[in-house]
């Protein structure tokens, strides 16, 4: 979704913060911004807006290349008149077939307003339904004995 104007920002922030949405003061904030994209990624998709405050304050945020974070999503900035300062929005569409994706080592999920690590059995699902060398017949049966051979 391309959030290029104050009017998407003010819909977003209406929501407040919940399963999609997440607000963040300044880039400095960015370690936590970019767990919450992750776990965005991992689930339905959502928003991170830096710029707004945690009560829905749009303060801004200055733009300069140090503040432009890298990133595989959709990048908006979107200016507030007569400050000099824009509200930077990463934008994430839910990608299931791709998950799971991980920041700095780790998998995050959303649940509601809160970001937190991804528990091993949720990875280790979203891994089998991906595909590749972790589909179902690379998976070990710890419950199979050579005994229930039929041969």
């Amino acid at each position: 979704m391309s959030i290029d104007n104050l009017d998407i920002i003010k819909r977003l922030i209406a929501e407040k913060e919940c399963g999609r949405v997440e607000f963040k003061e300044t880039t400095g904030q960015l370690e936590r911004g970019m767990e919450t994209l992750c776990a965005f990624l991992n689930g339905e998709g959502g928003t991170v807006l830096f710029g707004v405050t945690d009560k829905g304050k749009i303060i801004g945020q200055d733009v300069s290349d140090k503040t432009k974070p890298f990133a595989t999503v959709e990048v908006s900035y979107t200016e507030i008149p007569d400050t000099g300062k824009s509200v930077i929005a990463l934008s994430a569409e839910e990608q299931r077939y791709m998950r799971p994706f991980s920041y700095k080592g780790r998998a995050y999920l959303r649940v509601e307003s809160a970001t937190s690590i991804m528990p091993q059995e949720i990875y280790n699902q979203y891994l089998i339904q991906r595909g590749g060398k972790y589909a179902w017949e690379a998976i070990a049966n710890p419950d199979l004995k050579i005994s229930d051979d039929c041969l």
